[in-house]
This record gives C-alpha cells, sequence and structure tokens, in this order.
C-alpha cells in the first residue's frame, strides 16, 4: 500500500491496471525451434489429400492452385531489400489469444527489419473496406501481450460479398502499400480471406489466415487439431460448471441446465464436459446420428433425473451445446425453411420492410402460405413450447446463419423436461423433487485471459504468419501441427485456403464457404466419453477444474479432447 496517504492506497485499491494483468503482461511466449530464428523457409509438405473441390478451382483459379507447405528454419536469414508494411484484421467474436497473434506478427516483422510497420484495421473487416486503420507500436503490443479480448483494434462480422467491398479493400490496401495483409478469424471470415488473396494480387498484397473460434469448429484433420481460443474459452466455461457441481452437491435440491456458446458443433461442451463430470452431456452429432427427435431428448434427461431420485439424489448438472437444435432433424427441417422463407420475403420487400417487422401472427401465416412449407411441418411446429416456435422466428445473422446464441434453449429443454416429469409423477413412476436453475455461457468465455497454451499458441501462429507472408505466400491459412506435444516440437504449416471450402446454403443460395468440423463420433474422445458418461449420470463423480492457472503445474495443460485423441 502507498504508506499513510490514503487517497493514494484509495487509488491503488481501485486502479484498472490490477496487479494480476500486470503479472500477465510479463510472461514471454514460447516459440517453436522452426521459428524461433526468424521466417525461416517454406517447402512443400506431402502425406495429406487437399484438393480443392471444382467449384472452388473456378472461383477462386489462383490460390486454388496452393499446395500444403511447412516452414522449416533457414541458416541465411537475410533481411528484405525493402521494409515491408503488413495489415492484420481481427473478425468475428473475441477469441482469447487475439492480441499474442497481433504480438507474434509484430515481433516476426520488427525482427526481419526494424523499418517493417504493422498497420491495424479497426473495427474488423469493415475498417479494410472503410480504410480506417492504426499503426501497431512497440506501447500497444506490450499493453495488450497474454491479454483477453480483441480491443486492441476491435473486431466485427462485415462479409466482403460483392465486387464493390472487394474494390473498396482493393483501394485501401494499394493506398497503404501493403504488401501483405493477416486475417484472423473463424471459418466466414477465412473465407474473405481467400477471396481477398484471389483479388489483391494486382494490388500487390498477400493474404493469409489465421485460425480463430472458441468454437472449435476450424479444424482440419493431422495439421489443425484445435483454432486458438477453445481452451481458453472451455476453462473459463468448465470453471463456472465446477462451481455449480460443487453447489448442488452442497444443498442437494438443484439440477443446474447449462447452454454452452460453439455455434452448431458440440466441441465446448464434450471439453467442458471431460473438465467437469457433469450427470448428463448432450452431443449435437450423436442426436443427429441416432435420429432423435426433441421429445427423445427431453425422456434422454428425465430418465436420468428419475433413476437419481430413486437414488435420493434430487440434484445435477446438464450441458447442453448452442447449437444442438440443428441437429434435431424436426426442428432443423423447420429452421431450414423458415431460413429461405425470411431470406426470400427480405430481398423481395420493399424498402423499409422485413420479416422482422411483421407481428408473430404475421409471420407464422407468412410462413404457412409458402410452398415450400407443409401441413406435416405446421404440425411439428405447432406442437412445439411457443418459446421454440418464437425462437424459430429469430432474426438471422448477417450471413444469413441461424442464431442458436438467441435461442433460450436450456429453459426450453428445463420446461419440457418438467412437463414430462408431471406426467411421470402422476403415474407414480417419479417421486423426487424438481428444482431448477438455468445458465447461459457464452461472452464470458469470449474474453477470459488466454491460457499458458492459448498464449504460446496464438503468438506462434503469428510469427508463421509472417513466414508465409516472408516467402511470398499468399491464400494460406497459418496453422501449428502436432499441438498435444510440447512447444519445442510444433510445426508451423500453411494449409491452401481454397482446399478448406464447399458449398454451404446462406440466406437461401448456395455459397462457397470453408467448411465446419464437426465431432466426430469415431473419434477416440467421444468413444472414451460414451464410456464414462454412463457412470457419471448417475454418480456423483464431479470435477472441479478451478480457475485457469498460470503457474505451477496446472498451468501446462491443454484440452483434454486434444490429448485424448492424440493416444491413437
Amino acid at each position: 500500500m502507498a504508506g499513510d496517504n490514503p487517497q493514494a492506497q484509495i487509488e491503488e485499491l481501485l486502479g484498472t491496471d490490477t496487479v494480476f494483468r500486470a503479472e500477465r503482461r510479463a510472461y514471454r511466449p514460447h516459440l517453436c525451434p522452426a521459428l524461433a530464428g526468424g521466417a525461416g523457409v517454406t517447402r512443400p509438405l506431402g502425406g495429406f489429400d487437399l484438393e480443392p473441390f471444382k467449384i472452388a478451382c473456378e472461383q477462386l483459379p489462383f490460390v486454388s492452385r496452393n499446395k500444403l507447405l511447412e516452414i522449416v528454419p533457414d541458416g541465411k536469414q537475410t533481411r528484405p531489400d525493402r521494409p515491408r508494411r503488413i495489415g492484420i484484421v481481427l473478425s468475428g467474436g473475441p477469441a482469447p489469444g487475439g492480441h499474442n497473434v497481433i504480438a507474434g506478427l509484430f515481433d516476426a516483422a520488427k525482427r526481419a527489419h526494424p523499418d517493417n510497420k504493422i498497420i491495424g484495421f479497426l473495427a474488423g473487416p469493415k475498417g479494410i473496406i472503410t480504410g480506417k486503420h492504426t499503426e501497431v507500436t512497440r506501447e500497444m503490443v506490450e499493453d495488450h501481450l497474454n491479454s483477453g479480448g480483441f480491443h486492441m483494434l476491435g473486431t466485427g462480422r462485415d462479409k466482403i460479398d460483392n465486387t464493390e467491398k472487394m474494390s473498396q479493400c482493393r483501394q485501401t490496401c494499394a493506398a497503404l502499400e501493403l504488401s501483405g495483409l493477416v486475417v484472423v478469424g473463424g471459418d466466414d471470415s477465412n473465407t474473405n480471406a481467400a477471396f481477398l488473396a484471389e483479388n489483391l494480387r494486382e494490388a500487390g498484397t498477400q493474404v493469409i489466415g489465421i485460425p480463430k473460434t472458441i468454437d472449435g469448429d476450424l479444424q482440419v484433420p493431422g495439421l489443425l487439431q484445435v483454432p486458438f481460443g477453445f481452451h481458453s474459452a472451455c476453462m473459463a466455461f468448465a470453471t463456472e460448471v465446477g462451481n455449480l457441481n460443487s453447489d448442488c452437491k452442497s444443498d442437494l435440491k438443484y439440477w443446474h441446465f447449462n447452454r454452452l456458446m460453439g455455434r452448431s458443433a458440440s466441441h465446448i461442451a464434450m471439453e467442458v464436459a471431460f473438465q467437469t463430470h457433469p450427470n448428463v452431456i448432450l452431443i449435437g452429432e450423436e442426436i443427429e446420428e441416432k435420429e432423435l427427435t426433441i421429445h427423445n431428448v427431453v425422456r434422454l434427461i428425465a430418465d436420468v433425473v428419475v433413476e437419481r431420485a430413486r437414488m435420493g439424489k434430487n440434484y445435477g448438472t446438464i450441458l447442453i451445446p448452442e447449437g444442438i437444435l440443428e441437429f434435431i432433424h424436426e426442428v432443423n427441417v423447420l429452421i431450414i425453411k423458415i431460413s429461405y422463407i425470411i431470406a426470400t420475403y427480405n430481398r423481395e420487400a420493399e424498402e423499409g420492410e422485413s420479416f422482422h417487422n411483421l407481428s408473430f401472427e404475421e409471420q407464422v401465416q407468412l410462413i404457412d402460405n409458402s410452398d415450400i412449407w407443409r401441413d406435416y411441418d405446421s404440425r411439428v411446429f405447432l406442437g412445439f413450447p411457443s418459446l421454440l416456435q418464437k425462437g424459430l422466428l429469430l432474426p438471422r445473422d448477417s450471413h444469413g446463419n441461424f442464431q442458436y446464441a438467441l435461442v433460450n434453449t436450456e429453459r426450453i429443454l428445463l420446461e419440457m423436461v418438467a412437463t414430462y416429469l408431471r406426467k411421470q409423477r402422476a403415474k407414480g413412476i417419479y417421486k423426487g423433487t424438481f428444482r431448477t436453475q438455468n445458465h447461459y455461457y457464452g461472452y464470458d468465455g469470449r474474453g477470459t485471459f488466454p491460457t499458458k497454451f492459448d498464449c504460446d499458441y496464438a503468438y506462434n501462429l503469428g510469427f508463421a504468419a509472417y513466414s508465409l507472408l516472408a516467402n511470398g505466400a499468399t491464400g494460406y491459412m497459418a496453422a501449428i501441427k502436432d499441438l498435444h506435444l510440447p512447444v519445442d516440437k510444433w510445426q508451423p504449416v500453411g494449409i491452401p485456403l481454397a482446399a478448406l471450402m464447399h458449398l454451404e446454403e446462406r440466406k437461401g443460395r448456395l455459397e462457397l464457404v470453408i467448411q465446419k468440423q464437426k465431432v466426430d463420433l469415431e473419434s477416440r474422445a467421444f468413444k472414451i466419453l460414451e464410456r464414462e458418461r454412463q457412470k457419471w449420470a448417475l454418480e456423483d463423480c464431479y470435477r472441479f477444474p478451478g480457475p485457469i492457472q498460470f503457474s505451477g503445474p496446472g498451468a501446462e495443460s491443454k484440452p483434454i479432447t486434444l490429448m485424448l485423441n492424440s493416444l491413437g
């Protein structure tokens, strides 16, 4: 404390720069050997089948010719003839570690040439379109090192999806004389990167993507095991769920329904399950494979509640992936049809009109009158609780995607389970008490401090991006191979973006986008989960991971899913 001066003590106690944050800033991320000596050189890497689809070759004729690269040390390390100006943009939702990507790119650039400059675009891809930018400085990098969030530059979800926006980006890059541009983001953002790489060649700007998403669904088997941010967010969520394990085990009276962010795939839910050992864990991909209806899912939860009640355990924790509705066929069919109807209506509507300006009754009537809507669809829709009906009609995002985060799925399932249990009680089958709490974990995990794993991972990705640019590459995603091994065995690679693309329906039309990777039901991790959760359902095997650790043995942790899958 600051002596006997009360005001100084108050300022110290209320200061924004906490002791904890200062300690995190002091940590120096570790580099893998291939990047520690400088930019290195690239060479082809064989052994992987990464052939782009025909449609990708047609729309991306130049970058679709890219081959898989690995980055290896170069003993010569000569300086470039002239300084480079490299842009970087943070795109999509925040993910812990984003600032370390900027730090890695900055440090790599300055190491290669002291006059190299990093230009940060503000508020996401819109910053490129409008030309809003700032020069990244050493002070900015040091102040944000190892911190969560994307607040150094800000972020956004703008899609560069027409010739006018692409032309504006080309003008911006030419005006700033950028030799390179690094796009940090998920599947949509890296799709932007691929098309930017194709269209910015004449401006002399190379483009490299960085795999970012807490959802864990940006993967390439054998090459990209997890994107950065996944581990940190999962640990933040697991901390909260672990606390609920402790709570329900203490007062013995609550069932906690927990919905976890993660879009379509259930990667987060599965990782948090390994971290906390809940009584019920729903995996969307498994529900889809077994063709379960929403009432089957309700029965699955209720059966565990009933069985635990017979044992005198009227409490427990339940994990629900955010995108579970997409995997329930009867619900997903309605989502697809309603999304198409909304997109068609908005496309044909007069200025100032939109589907979501209509009343709920008018929306239902419009859908009911659509040529693609069948009587069976109406019966299914009307059989859902009103909360689910209204959830299915919520606005889509800027890409036309259904926004699962806006639907209170945990509340919907909670109420449906309660209704089912009342029927079971009337039959004399259920004799317990069903008190509930519902929770949603998402945005809090996006802004958490990154784990040591993500600090190192993201920093290496920034270095790898510079290496690819220095070696003339464009239309690639920087990645780090063999993340389950120690940092000194990590292998940086460049993955051709075009080879990761497929056709996906967006706003009622097929578009070329990077494919999301869902949970592999044949993976070792899922097989282990499938076995262990039978015990977790009835026994109190709760695991308490605690807060993210930055020192001691806990600091060296990595995603359990990653480590289990690496076993073979």
